[in-house]
């Protein structure tokens, strides 16, 4: 009789054991993602303290990652510029937030749209008193523009008159550097999305009186960011469809929830 309860005991015990080890080796881990963004795009996407990835974009983001728990996903930044260059190459996985541009056909996949942004032309005052400037951008003939470096957002036709020469064009890396000149004189508009522009003001800590001598002049176009999939020449990134399907339902959930609504409250009442 107890032979046979100490058989049963023993037999339990091993039955419970290979169904932990079998668990054990069912189990699969995340697949670690590593996903960039703009370092310098405040406020939606950018370095905090030269460090850490933040902005709005980061924080929807990191909120909809949280909803998938097959992978790890970490964030990195870098400028702009580097980081199409990279994108385009096939060096990195993905890139946010950028707009959608035909002559970025070598984009393979852009996410659901996430936010909506308001791209506005703004001049000093002594300039708009003195030009009459009803159409963006024909009636700017003359006028020297900041420009964050490989933002295209002034559009097709403004850049026809850069490249003709009717508009003189400087590019800084920040949108903090490019209001420094537009504070400076050194030029007499700038261009770039509205929030960014009021961010970059504050970051600045302008004097508002000196802020009251700016004057937007344009509204250019409203606008989506994305994550934007490049090529994968080398097949680094076989679950990349898989990502980009996960990520935009959670995406479509969260905007339809209200969810990314209020995390774009919370960010700017933080």
């Amino acid at each position: 009789m107890h032979n046979g309860i100490g058989k049963r005991a023993t037999w339990l015990r091993a039955a419970l054991i290979s169904l932990l080890l079998c668990g054990t080796a069912s189990a699969k881990e995340p697949i670690r993602i590593e996903l960039f963004g703009e370092e310098n795009n405040i406020p939606y996407a950018y370095l905090e303290d030269g460090v850490q990835p933040a902005g709005i974009y980061v924080r929807i983001l990191r909120e909809a990652f949280r909803k998938l728990p097959d992978y790890h996903v970490s964030f990195a930044a870098m400028p702009f510029k580097r980081g199409m260059d990279l994108l385009q190459s096939g060096q990195i996985f993905g890139y946010f937030p950028p707009y959608y541009r035909e002559s970025r056909d070598w984009i393979e996949r852009y996410s659901v749209p996430i936010l909506q942004e308001t791209v506005v032309a703004i001049c000093n005052d002594d300039y708009v008193r003195s030009h009459r400037l009803d159409h963006f951008p024909r009636d700017f003939k003359g006028a020297r523009f900041a420009n964050n470096a490989g933002y295209r957002m002034a559009g097709t036709p403004f850049f026809d008159m850069v490249e003709k020469g009717d508009i003189e064009l400087e590019e800084g890396n920040t949108t903090e550097s490019n209001l420094r000149f537009l504070m400076a004189g050194r030029v007499d508009c700038y261009v770039n999305e509205r929030m960014a522009i009021l961010a970059g003001l504050r970051e600045l800590r302008t004097d508002p009186d000196i802020a009251r001598k700016f004057n937007e002049v344009a509204i250019i176009a409203r606008e989506f960011g994305y994550v934007a999939f490049g090529p994968d020449p080398d097949g680094k990134w076989p679950y990349r469809d898989k990502f980009a399907n996960d990520l935009d339902r959670v995406l479509l959930d969260m905007k339809q929830s209200g969810e990314i609504d209020r995390l774009v409250t919370e960010y700017f009442a933080y």
